[in-house]
């Protein structure tokens, strides 16, 4: 891996096959990768599996009342304002399920849920979101030393074009 240092403050820009590579290798790593995605007439944000999946070419729209997206001349990733979701449903989820019950032939079973995931990768993070997110993650220690090894990753936006 050939490694070039950036100063403070210094900037790169990573290609498409480059940010494909960084999904690949947080996939392998256990990483579940949260990105902007376009569904149904929004970028939204949600589980992605590479590039293709990244909102290329789109922006937002939005006025008083209104949110719509077009089309852009470029093929810009995160060429977009801030959207209709946050961060915060992937590190405080509105619902979570913690037992299943069942009634079967042999009378109710009762079954734990599935675990979450416990590691995080989010591609295309505003630095201001960055901060609120850590601002949070200070404020509410206490809840995250109760979720084991919750870690996350933040790939800011501006270092992808």
């Amino acid at each position: 891996m050939v490694e070039h240092p950036l100063s403070n403050g210094g900037k790169a820009v990573m290609t498409f096959e480059s940010v494909q590579t960084l999904i690949d290798a947080l996939v392998a790593g256990g990483y579940q990768v949260i990105g902007p995605t376009v569904r149904d007439g929004a970028i939204v944000y949600d589980r992605i599996a590479g590039v293709p999946d990244l909102p290329a070419g789109w922006r937002d729209v939005q006025d008083a009342g209104r949110y719509r997206l077009e089309r852009r001349d470029d093929a810009a990733l995160f060429g977009f304002a801030v959207g209709p979701h946050s961060w915060k449903r992937f590190l405080h989820p509105p619902v979570e399920t913690l037992w299943q019950a069942d009634i079967g032939d042999e009378g109710l079973s009762i079954t734990a849920a599935a675990d979450r995931p416990s590691k995080f990768a989010f591609i295309g993070v505003r630095s201001c979101e960055i901060r609120a997110i850590l601002s949070r993650i200070g404020s509410f220690a206490k809840e995250f030393t109760r979720i084991p090894a919750m870690k996350c990753v933040a790939v800011m936006r501006s270092s992808l074009r």
